[in-house]
């Protein structure tokens, strides 16, 4: 549904992949401290509300500098710039069920197959 697009835009080589960001230091730290966590959760939480679709949401994360990846089966956010794991979207209050169902893709209803020269009655 969406981790295809998901390591398309994660794919960083040279110069680029070597930058840094505030966000960088998250991997450094078993947690991150509170001014941080609200920082993140006051800069994101407005994407995450307003978006309808995964591609919405993907969209607000990227102009802000990040991305999510789904790992060890939670949807993580990632530092654009250094890759670096910085939390779950269930640490920002948005749990990787709730967007599941919140951005489901509704399958279209396929219709039973005709056999050629089979007619209903």
């Amino acid at each position: 549904m969406y981790s295809r697009d998901f390591e398309r835009e994660t794919q960083t080589t040279g110069d680029s992949a070597l930058q840094q960001t505030a966000w960088s230091s998250a991997c450094d730290q078993d947690r991150m401290d509170t001014e941080m966590a609200i920082q993140l959760r006051i800069l994101l939480t407005p994407h995450f509300q307003k978006a309808k679709t995964w591609s919405e949401l993907r969209s607000g994360l990227k102009v802000m500098g990040f991305y999510m990846k789904r790992t060890k089966g939670h949807m993580h956010i990632f530092d654009s710039a250094s890759h670096v794991q910085i939390c779950t979207c269930a640490f920002l209050g948005f749990p990787s069920q709730e967007l599941e169902e919140r951005f489901k893709r509704v399958l279209p209803v396929r219709k039973a197959p005709m056999r050629l020269g089979v007619t209903k009655h």
